[in-house]
């Protein structure tokens, strides 16, 4: 990069972010359609109501089609037990999404009688030069499929992996199918091809009269995994029997934040909900609540024919006051005014990137003992995938401070920036003080009562071999792959240390070693998150001292 990041903050370029205290364009929504090659249902699924979706404005500047593919899976009441987006943009999924609020559906039918059902269907964006009554047109896309890939062999069943978005070059006939795609990979070459047989156009005009045209368009490439969704009509998903509803946290109440949880976890052969933690979250102090309600959620479990089978989902938790789904805001907040014309052109931008999900930066160790206060700034890159690729430590009052922080905002995932209707890299700023203010909440009142209670009781912290039995993890949530790391390191371990309490919260997790730094504080980043069975000694619940290794490995071979 010709600038450093730390260059670019210093002349007031970029803003910092704080944690705070808590046209012609149209849109189509096509009918659903059956996911699996046979067995369909007498009736499928009819939508009866949806929302009312409005194009997004950060994208009216742009003359490409958008889509959001969404996989569905109704009960046999039409209840909504599965509803996932494949999008090629983020601002395209914000639109359609709605997390199924406002979808309305009859359930499919076979026999008269209501099954459950796995359909796709699909919400479409047509740029205003594919306007249906205009004599000069592009190709207008009506009807539209994602590109389906088998998981790879050598992958848990429990891994989940990301939709690739890849833009391709077609040829659409007079006809409106498409007859050819280039430029991309030829292992995607098939599964694009497949899926491009399913397209349906109204097809170009030139002075009302239908032609063949050529278009760079964008298909969603999806890889399948067992333990996701419905495959080849064998699965049939869990069922949810209960499902408690998430309260907001009173002492967020006065906040008046949006709490945005995506849950992971897995329901298994007894339809009790595993490992549930939070896979993406847009104000962690709601994290727990989200949690502690899917926990609670009760299923028939997954079956393969009548074997009951264990199925990994993914959920999202909305806490909003006052019944408003938009209403409050998220934890980040600017302050100080971007001035882009100082900016290299590359990470110039018309909207910038949306916070999705953050992390609290967990408070070094050594440094909370010692009582020792500090801040740290960061300055970051957001992809154009709304990742964070590259974090670097611009300031720091001790070293442990801006390692921590680095390792939190690594984790930070956004909406990317948007320039001329595409999504684009943007070059932020993130600012971290360190104390035990509880208005940034880095520091709880009970992590404060067990660093006293280490340092004048520890005998009343047991060591494992004392309990009646290992501890059980309810809440793990993986570490990732620091991206400070160099590429050409694709391995790693770290060994973590941590006190597991009375209620199984792992607290004040410290680096014990690691083979690069940056692995230490990623493992302790995801660590402050765990979540056990209460341990227990004589049948008392008691607080535990825990070592853990982890191993790191980003090696493209293993994937």
């Amino acid at each position: 990069m010709a600038m450093h990041l730390f260059d670019l903050l210093r002349r007031g370029v970029l803003p910092l972010l704080v944690l705070g205290a808590l046209g012609a364009q149209d849109v189509t929504i096509t009918k659903p359609v059956w996911r699996v090659a046979h067995d369909a249902p007498d009736e499928l699924p009819v939508l009866k109501s949806a929302p009312r979706i409005v194009y997004p404005e950060a994208m009216r500047g742009s003359g490409e089609i958008g889509y959001v593919v969404f996989d569905v899976i109704l009960d046999e009441k039409g209840q909504t037990l599965v509803f996932h987006p494949h999008a090629t943009q983020l601002a395209f999924e914000r639109a359609a999404h709605m997390l199924d609020r406002g979808y309305s559906w009859s359930p499919g039918r076979r026999e008269k009688r209501g099954v459950n059902t796995a359909t796709s269907f699909a919400v479409i964006f047509n740029p205003a030069s594919a306007a249906d009554k205009i004599p000069d047109a592009t190709p207008r896309l009506t009807e539209v499929a994602v590109a389906r890939v088998p998981g790879l062999k050598n992958r848990k069943t429990t891994d989940v992996f990301p939709d690739i978005v890849v833009s391709a070059d077609v040829t659409v006939d007079e006809t409106g199918r498409i007859a050819a795609v280039r430029g991309v990979a030829p292992e995607l070459q098939r599964p694009i091809e497949i899926a491009a047989s399913a397209w349906r156009f109204a097809p170009a005009r030139r002075g009302g009269a239908a032609v063949a045209a050529e278009l760079r368009t964008a298909f969603v490439v999806v890889t399948g995994s067992e333990e996701v969704g419905v495959g080849a009509g064998t699965k049939m998903p869990p069922r949810a029997i209960t499902q408690a509803r998430p309260v907001y946290p009173r002492e967020m109440r006065a906040s008046g934040l949006r709490g945005e949880v995506v849950v992971d976890f897995i329901v298994d052969i007894e339809g009790r909900v595993r490992n549930a933690y939070a896979a993406r979250s847009l104000n962690p102090a709601f994290d727990d609540p989200a949690i502690e309600a899917v926990r609670q959620w009760k299923f028939e479990p997954a079956r393969v024919g009548n074997r009951p089978v264990s199925m990994h989902m993914q959920v999202p938790i909305i806490f909003t006051l006052d019944g408003e789904r938009d209403g409050g805001g998220g934890p980040l907040s600017e302050v100080r005014k971007r001035d882009l014309s100082k900016l290299p052109e590359a990470f110039r931008y018309d909207t910038p990137p949306k916070p999705r999900g953050t992390v609290l930066a967990v408070y070094p160790y050594e440094q909370l003992r010692a009582r020792v206060k500090g801040k740290a700034s960061v300055a970051y890159i957001v992809d154009v995938r709304g990742r964070v690729v590259r974090a670097d430590v611009r300031e720091a009052t001790a070293p442990e401070f801006g390692r921590a922080l680095q390792a939190a905002v690594e984790c930070f995932t956004f909406e990317p920036a948007i320039k001329s209707g595409k999504p684009g890299p943007a070059l932020e700023g993130f600012l971290q003080e360190f104390s035990e203010d509880r208005a940034w909440q880095l520091v709880s009142d009970d992590d404060r009562a067990l660093l006293r209670r280490e340092e004048k009781r520890p005998e009343t912290i047991f060591s494992l071999k004392d309990l009646d039995a290992a501890p059980v993890p309810r809440s793990r949530r993986p570490p990732q792959f620091p991206a400070s790391i160099p590429e050409t390191v694709v391995k790693g371990q770290a060994i973590v240390e941590f006190i597991l309490d009375e209620e199984g919260r792992a607290r004040l997790p410290r680096i014990v070693s690691a083979t690069e730094e940056a692995f230490g504080y990623a493992a302790v980043q995801a660590v402050a998150a765990w979540r056990y069975e209460p341990p227990t000694r004589g049948g008392s619940p008691v607080a535990v001292r825990v070592r853990i290794p982890f191993d790191f490995d980003n090696d493209p071979a293993a994937k």
